[in-house]
Parts: structure tokens; sequence; C-alpha cells
């Protein structure tokens, strides 16, 4: 199991502002506060949700170069993570930069002094450090029925308008740049391809735009790819879906896709993961959260909410784009447009943006979405058509709205919450906006997983590859194409 922590940027701004006051103003001053956590437990990785800051008050420390507590600090901390059902972290910083090391003073003051009273919330105590140019470290303290063992984080990523991941240097893979990655890299650097190739993203749906996405991702260098999508592929998937051929018709979306991505990704190292399943199934719900960035590209309701939920609630900032095309009766096109919505603690979630409501949650989860009856009503969700360039383009946009973030640099723009584009006007629109007052999901921020989500299915054995949707009949047509092809078109 893998140990990281996360925050939201704006508690990560606040925590700075307090724990490096003195140390920006040139003095030679520590400092040091407590909050509280909660876990996001995935398959692979247990993340410490920092979820509020417990400030000192007057008398609460000393200040002497070094810091030190008082004894009713730490109690009120403790007491204070105990009723809110969480567990205590430890906060300091220290006068050097990068990913910092721990003295003995400060062992002594973790393991010894914190970690016994925070055993009583029934989680770890979480220790971080901040040093003098920002960069977080951190571990968690462990009981293991005789001592307190330390485990090391291999990350502490800040979530928001950027993506800011430092890195424990002893986890950290550090490759030699590529031949097959010059481009790229002279475009950004070696320093921020070391930082994507050691992410891991998951794309949510493997249609027309997650499979362009797939193969930007695997083309730009990323190394650890996560695939969820439970639909095999049909003939009116050709037209539309990169890699997927006549002889594919049937196959599951994630396997074709997996399998291509192997030949052309560009990272030294690449490992995909292609997931026979839809995102509400429980393994693929937990896979999800050892994810650093999810690509959202699903047009039920229901995966729309769950990962929307999942960006507030487990600090995994979503990539979310959809594509809307509008026909005249004669079936001319009159307009096609496409949207891509950034989703993390501070920017508008997908229900606020209109995206879906509770009610089609609900509508998908009782199957009348599947009712053709109801569907010829004309109260169901419709616009889905869509041609291949609308999906690269989508695609493209998408990748490079997640790359924004993770570039970015201090005198960058801020980035928007939303671009909308119009094919029509050929215009580009971006707006930003937060969540509206009372919003279920931003109230759930941080609460990781404190919060099930309500609509979890168990899995769906897929283990066996298979024809689905496709009939012994065609499958019968479809071998005796293959034969025939095989022997040159003779019969």
């Amino acid at each position: 199991m893998n140990f990281e922590v996360a925050f939201s940027e704006s508690l990560a701004e606040s925590a700075k502002d307090h724990l490096l006051s003195s140390l920006r103003k040139g003095q030679e001053q520590e400092d040091l506060c407590f909050a509280l956590w909660r876990p996001s437990v995935g398959n692979d990785r247990t993340t410490a949700l920092i979820t509020d800051l417990v400030l000192p008050v007057e008398d609460d420390r000393l200040l002497h170069g070094n810091v030190s507590f008082e004894a009713d600090y730490l109690a009120r901390a403790a007491r204070f993570a105990c009723e809110s059902n969480a567990g205590l972290a430890f906060m300091h910083s220290h006068p050097s930069n990068g990913w910092q090391g721990m003295s003995e003073t400060d062992i002594i003051a973790e393991r010894d002094r914190i970690a016994p009273p925070a055993r009583a919330t029934g989680y770890p105590l979480v220790g971080l450090t901040v040093g003098m140019d920002g960069v977080w470290s951190a571990r968690f303290w462990r009981w293991n029925g005789n001592k307190y063992v330390r485990e090391d984080c291999r990350k502490v990523r800040t979530v928001g308008q950027s993506i800011d991941v430092h890195f424990n240097p002893s986890h950290r893979r550090l490759s030699a740049p590529a031949a097959r990655l010059r481009r790229t890299i002279d475009t950004w650097g070696v320093e921020r391809q070391s930082l994507l190739s050691n992410l891991k993203f998951g794309v949510i749906g493997l249609g027309s735009v997650g499979t362009a996405i797939a193969e930007i991702l695997a083309r730009v260098g990323v190394s650890n790819l996560l695939l969820i999508d439970a639909d095999s592929i049909e003939e009116h998937n050709l037209d539309r879906m990169l890699y997927a051929t006549a002889k594919d018709i049937g196959r599951y979306k994630v396997d074709v896709v997996a399998s291509h991505l192997k030949q052309t990704a560009t990272a030294t190292s690449f490992q995909v993961h292609p997931m026979r399943a839809w995102l509400q199934e429980s393994d693929a719900y937990s896979a999800s959260l050892d994810c650093d960035v999810l690509f959202a590209a699903v047009d039920r309701p229901l995966p729309k909410d769950l990962l929307n939920n999942i960006a507030y609630v487990h600090y995994i900032p979503v990539v979310f784009g959809g594509i809307r095309v509008a026909t005249k009766p004669s079936g001319k096109l009159a307009d096609a447009t496409w949207s891509v919505v950034n989703v993390a603690p501070g920017s508008r979630c997908l229900r606020c943006d209109g995206q879906y409501t509770t009610s089609d949650v609900t509508l998908e989860r009782d199957g009348s979405l599947d009712d053709p009856s109801y569907i010829v009503g004309g109260t169901a969700q419709s616009g889905n058509e869509n041609v291949f360039p609308f999906s690269l383009n989508l695609g493209s946009l998408m990748v490079l709205e997640m790359l924004r973030g993770i570039l970015r640099e201090d005198w960058w723009p801020n980035p928007s919450s939303k671009i909308h584009y119009s094919f029509l006007a050929s215009r580009f629109t971006t707006e930003k906006s937060e969540c509206r007052n009372g919003c279920s999901v931003w109230e759930r921020t941080g609460s990781g997983d404190r919060w099930i989500y309500p609509f979890l299915d168990d899995p769906i054995d897929r283990s066996t590859e298979h024809w689905d949707s496709v009939t012994s009949k065609s499958w019968l047509e479809r071998w005796w194409r293959d034969v025939r092809e095989f022997f040159g078109g003779r019969s």
C-alpha cells in the first residue's frame, strides 16, 4: 500500500500563510499547527485528505527559532479530531527548500509526543513539513501493535486551479529522456515531463472521445494509465472510434485500446490497466481512487454524478467533456458545440454547471433511460450524434486543459472552469464560476471514505473474452468473412 497526502489549493495556501509567515519576512523562525484529515482508500494507495486547520491561539506554542507546542494545544486538537471523526495531522515548517527529511527532534515530537494521543482518533498520525519554497513532505505514523512505525509518503498533491505535486525523491522515477520524446521534452522540459510520467491518469469511457484522450496521453509520455469501460465495439462505432476495425466488432473497447496503446506509447516503461467494468462497480470505483487525474468521457448521468463527487470528496481533479450536435429536420447540420469543464475543489461542479440533474441519475438508476417507450416520448437526454473530427478536437482540448493545470507557472492567467466551443460560429468562450449556495457536492469536499456513494454495484465477472451484443449468426458471418480473407478472398 502506498501512502499520500492531498490538499485543496485554498487550504494548502492557508496553511503555508501561517507556517511560512516569519520565514517569508526573512526571520529564522519555524512555526507549527495541527489539522484534521480523512482517509481515501483505493486499491493501491491510502491518501490523507487534509480538511481543516486547527491554528494556534495565544500561548499555544513557543517560538524560539525552533518551535514547540503546549500540551493543551495538542489536547484541544486531538479532542477536535475525535469529535469530528477525523484523523490528526501535525504540520511544521523548515527554513530550507525541497522535500524535507526529519531530525531526531522532529521524530521524537511526532512519534513519542503526538502519535499516542492521535491514536485515540482511530487513525494514524499524519506528519507534514513544508519548506521555504512551499514544497510539502509527509509521513504516516502507524501503530503495529508494539511501536509506531513511520511510513514515508510517496507524494503530496495540491488540487484546485492547478495541479501541484511534490514527490518523495526516493519514490520518483527519473528515467533518461528517450529519443522518441525529444520534441515533447523540448517543449516543456525534463522536469515537467518527469512529473507527467510519475502521475497516474484514468480515462473513464472508451468511446470516440475517450479513445482519443488515451492515445494523446500515451504519445506525450504518460507511463501509468487506467482505462474503464464495459462496452463492446459495434458497427456504428467504426466511423468515430480510433483503432476500431470491422474485425474488432464485439470485442471489449478497453482490450482493443490497451493493445494498441502498448504499441504507440512513448514512455520508457508504460503500464496500461484495462478494466472491463462500469465506473459504478465497486472494483472500478476503487481503482479510480488510485489516479491523480481522471478524464470523464461519459454521457450517462450516473457516472457523471459519481465522477463529480470523486473530484470533491476525494480531491481527484476530473476533466469532463461533452459534445452536442443539432440537426435540421432536413438532416443538415445546424450546429455542433462541445465543452470542457474542470472539476476540482474551488471550481463549479458538474451538477451546478447543468451537465446533469439529480432526477437524471434517478431515472438512469430505475432503468427509465433504457425504456424504449420513455426515450420515444422525448423526455430522456438526447444529442449523442457525433463525428470523428469533433471527438478528436474535444479529446485534445481536454488533455490541453489538464496540461495547463500541471504545466502552469505563477505568471500564467488563471484557468477557466469551463471552455465552450461553437462549430458554427468558430468561437471559443470561457467562464469561471463557483457552485451554487447549498450545493451538497461542495459540502462533501474532503469527506473521503466517510461518504459512500449510494449507487455502487457489485463487480460483474467479465474475465473471458466474448462477443456480447453480437448474435451467433453475426459471429458466424464474421468468422466466415475472416476465413475468406485469410485465403485471399476465395470461397
